[in-house]
């Protein structure tokens, strides 16, 4: 069984002096699956320190690894809810994605998620609607590989009172990303987005009652890096390190929205995660991981809001376990469970406040190989996958389904 096929459709040049240290890890951490998708991802606590097919679009410099599949995923779907998160706006859906091997030390690649919080780098929140679509193109550039991306995005939130959207946002997204060889035994992806949104609020009506005009904001960023270490043959440590900046103004969320509830957003995130990968053969995967992240959210109202607003201060220090297995050569076995420490503060006019809660999230799933074929299957109980689930407090206690199908070319 070769630890991981798509390789094998690939030259096999070194692409730098080590031997092509970045495909030769990626390897061993996808030896057990064969088939890394965001199925698998989410079965497996959802970890930036796990080398997967699905991620090139977070980090564009792996796309040349990654690349020669097409990949269709379900979303998380609740049961009994579908896609719209306990009745609410629709907070996940749909994807295709595919990626290829242009030759001469080119990859391109193309998304398609019909909710773009699904492929947010940048955002904390995932209550934003439409659809996103992504380009990448990427090149080995001597011992580096480059990637670039463009996302886009564009929808708005029709009101309960007639059909006029309310409120509407196109965004863009530029994204860069390298992985580079450190030594023999060890290399590192960097990446990072820059963000311009328009949004616009109008009132219910037509002609509307009124019209806030546009709101531009370019001052939203993400920066990212990761290193994987081959400690020994069966074991890789990885290192994650995350900084993030959401600017934008938006409404609160209502059957009818005022002028007046506008809210002005500048919220920041740092994370930091450590994964350690034990692999005793290329049928096996045990890792733990030990994460800390810390998102503070400022929220001011638009001038002549009588409102008192409020600011959310959200601190997580988690420790997961995830496992893999495969059993034969069709089919694969899953399983990962994480307890995190969390606390929420929120500054408002009347103080203070907020509970510690420790959630304990567990999610498992299977992998079925068919030859160039494959179907990943998961199931977990809580709604939206890490990192992102602590960001707006904690996690919805409602159980998911999500599947993802793919073909190797």
């Amino acid at each position: 069984m070769h630890p991981y096929p798509s390789a094998a459709n690939r030259p096999a040049a070194p692409r730098s002096p080590s031997g092509a240290v970045a495909l030769a890890l990626a390897a061993m951490l996808l030896a057990v699956p064969a088939s890394a998708t965001p199925t698998r991802h989410a079965a497996l606590g959802a970890v930036d320190g796990l080398e997967d097919d699905a991620s090139f679009f977070r980090w564009p410099g792996a796309a040349r690894d990654h690349a020669g599949r097409v990949w269709v995923d379900s979303g998380i779907v609740e049961p009994g809810e579908g896609w719209t998160a306990n009745g609410a706006l629709p907070r996940t859906g749909p994807a295709l994605a595919l990626a290829w091997d242009g030759g001469r030390g080119w990859t391109a690649g193309f998304a398609a998620h019909v909710r773009a919080a699904d492929a947010d780098h940048v955002g904390l929140h995932r209550d934003g609607p439409g659809a996103s679509f992504t380009w990448l193109l990427a090149r080995t550039i001597g011992d580096v590989d480059v990637g670039a991306t463009w996302r886009s995005a564009s929808g708005g939130w029709t009101s309960d009172v007639d059909a006029r959207d309310e409120f509407e946002h196109r965004r863009d997204d530029i994204g860069l990303g390298a992985r580079l060889d450190l030594s023999g035994r060890a290399f590192l992806d960097l990446a990072g987005d820059v963000r311009r949104q328009v949004n616009r609020m109008q009132g219910p009506g037509d002609p509307p009652a009124w019209d806030a005009g546009e709101s531009v904001s370019a001052r939203s960023w993400s920066a990212r890096a990761r290193l994987f270490v081959e400690l020994r043959p069966s074991a890789v440590l990885s290192l994650v390190a995350e900084r993030l900046r959401e600017d934008f103004t938006g409404p609160i969320a209502g059957e009818a929205w005022e002028r007046d509830a506008a809210l002005a957003h500048d919220n920041r995130l740092t994370r930091l995660e450590a994964t350690l990968c034990h692999l005793p053969d290329p049928d096996r995967l045990l890792a733990a991981t030990l994460s800390w992240a810390r998102a503070a959210t400022a929220h001011d109202a638009v001038a002549g809001a009588a409102a008192a607003t409020g600011d959310e201060d959200v601190r997580a220090l988690g420790l997961g376990l995830s496992a893999e297995q495969r059993l034969n050569w069709w089919l694969s076995l899953r399983a990962s469970i994480s307890m995190t420490d969390l606390t929420r503060r929120r500054t408002s006019g009347d103080g203070l406040g907020g509970l510690p809660e420790r959630p304990v999230t567990a999610a498992a799933g299977l992998g079925l190989h068919l030859g160039a074929w494959g179907a990943d299957l998961a199931v977990g109980n809580t709604g939206l996958p890490a990192p992102w689930r602590w960001l707006a407090g904690a996690p919805d206690r409602t159980p998911w389904l999500r599947a993802t199908f793919h073909h190797d070319f």
